[in-house]
């Protein structure tokens, strides 16, 4: 698990910096990379996951469509 340390203020300072973890898992799933980052800001947890067609032969603007395509419905 990576941590990167932020401040809030101008100049670092331990006790008002806040922790950023990070862990990544990779799988592969009907002919797709996926990797997901798990993110803890705080108390909070945040996954981001980024989708990878290994067997296809799109090109990027095929790819942009899908992620909007992906975006539009997560957030319907």
């Amino acid at each position: 698990m990576d941590e990167i340390r932020i401040t809030n203020e101008s100049e670092y300072n331990s006790s008002v910096a806040r922790a950023i973890n990070r862990r990544t898992n990779f799988f592969v799933k009907d002919g797709q990379l996926i990797t997901q980052h798990l993110y803890t800001i705080g108390k909070k947890n945040f996954i981001v996951n980024s989708v990878f067609d290994l067997n296809g032969k799109q090109t990027v603007a095929d790819g942009i469509k899908r992620l909007i395509d992906n975006e539009f419905n997560s957030a319907a």
